[in-house]
């Protein structure tokens, strides 16, 4: 896994006043401009690009702090964004941060703080490579998780070897795609500065399927510890949490697994849902074969009419029967047990290239 991008700030407070004036003038600056009464309506900082050799980030100097962004891995080592290296490859954010702040200090010949608490973090990307075997593989992959919608998880575009789940969400949204094609997509561009990948080492990245959370500004703001105090196995809880409740079990295969396993579910569940009624239910059975109903009217008529086919407390008891059951999202949504399993996370998450080439020996 990697920290794949980072949005960050700090304060102007903490520039002196020459400095944030020099500041101020090293960024271009976009207007809207009435010609007719001269005015000016709005005006704001653009972002600028900052590279180096392998090396990229951007920054922007607003009305009252400097902005940063990019990929920690672009500062780290050779620029590899694959797999990363450093605190990208690592999960450490204070580590990214501290990097990214370094980086465009010496190009900008300005001393940025390194103090965590002098930063604000408005967005992380969690990115995971899962070994396919084939580049054919990895785009059928991308065809089922298209399909996958339902409860957070709304397709809201998709674009060639790309899905993307709620991408304009400021909580959390995903991203699946075939890293392959992105990469020769990027080399191919006239300012592409990142690390140069051969023949040899394009044929194996096809083989990768990218899972990527972000990670936004009221999920930060709402939900997560103070930033410096976030921890590797945080963020990868959270990667693990939103992919793996889309994928499933890996076990569930037959009609008669899925009916036993949401009989146990809603046996599992019946004391807490007790809890919150005045009335309790007696038997969990009746519940059970509600739930299993459910399932089977996915199956026939879809998602969306199964949704409108119970009341909407009923709804999502059906749906934590079904998941707690064993089905993913993916499943639920298409009303089958899909191909895509979390065996796949457990034994094909891949750190680097040495590991890659192994596996794909």
């Amino acid at each position: 896994m990697l920290i794949d991008w980072i949005t960050a700030r700090v304060s102007c407070q903490h520039f002196s006043r020459d400095t944030w004036l020099r500041l101020s003038t090293m960024t271009d600056r976009v207007m809207r401009y009435c010609p007719r009464t001269q005015e000016i309506r709005w005006e704001t900082m653009a972002w600028d690009s900052i590279r180096s050799d392998s090396h990229q980030l951007a920054f922007r100097v607003g009305s009252d702090a400097l902005h940063i962004q990019g990929s920690p891995a672009r500062c780290c080592g050779d620029g590899d964004t694959v797999f990363g290296s450093g605190p990208s490859s690592s999960l450490d954010l204070k580590g990214c941060v501290t990097r990214m702040a370094r980086f465009i200090s010496g190009q900008i010949e300005t001393e940025l703080p390194i103090e965590p608490q002098y930063w604000e973090i408005s967005r992380i990307d969690i990115t995971a490579n899962l070994l396919l075997d084939s580049l054919e593989d990895v785009r059928m992959a991308l065809s089922i998780l298209r399909s996958c919608e339902g409860g957070r998880y709304r397709v809201s575009q998709q674009a060639g070897d790309t899905v993307y789940w709620s991408h304009r969400s400021r909580i959390r949204s995903g991203k699946a795609y075939a890293k392959g094609p992105h990469i020769v997509y990027m080399q191919k561009q006239r300012e592409y500065t990142g690390r140069k990948y051969d023949d040899k080492e394009i044929q194996l990245i096809n083989r990768l399927l990218r899972l990527e959370l972000k990670l936004g500004s009221q999920y930060l703001r709402e939900r997560s510890p103070k930033w410096y105090n976030i921890t590797p196995q945080w963020l990868e809880n959270q990667w693990r949490g939103y992919f793996e409740r889309m994928i499933g079990d890996a076990d569930m295969k037959t009609d008669n697994q899925i009916k036993e396993r949401i009989y146990q579910a809603a046996e599992t569940l019946l004391p807490e849902i007790n809890k919150s009624r005045k009335n309790p239910i007696k038997s969990s059975e009746g519940m059970a074969k509600s739930a299993y109903g459910c399932w089977l009217l996915i199956q026939s008529e879809g998602w969306e009419k199964a949704r409108e086919a119970f009341s909407k407390t009923t709804w999502y008891r059906h749906l934590r029967i079904l998941r707690l059951a064993g089905l993913g999202d993916a499943d639920i949504s298409m009303g089958q047990v899909v191909p895509i399993r979390r065996r796949i996370f457990e034994a094909q998450i891949v750190h680097d290239f040495h590991q890659l080439r192994q596996l794909a020996a």
